[in-house]
């Protein structure tokens, strides 16, 4: 795990507040395929208070995400 200052410094967003968009640095960004099953998401928009209400292809196609299978759904 990242120190708090480190989350910053890689991202240029608090922690409770990271988001896919606008990062300080380039990362790759990984989207699960479960995402898929839903209409819109609402990840983090750069600041703890702050959201956005996307589609979750827009949002891997807006940060260039990879889609990867990491969850086990039931």
């Amino acid at each position: 795990m990242l120190s708090v200052d480190e989350v910053i410094n890689w991202t240029g967003h608090p922690v409770g507040g990271v988001c896919p968009f606008g990062l300080e640095n380039p990362l790759t960004v990984y989207c699960d395929v479960s995402l898929r099953r839903f209409d819109e998401v609402l990840p983090a928009a750069g600041a703890i208070h702050s959201a956005v209400r996307i589609t979750p292809q827009q949002m891997a196609d807006l940060t260039a995400a990879k889609w990867v299978d990491v969850c086990e759904t039931g």
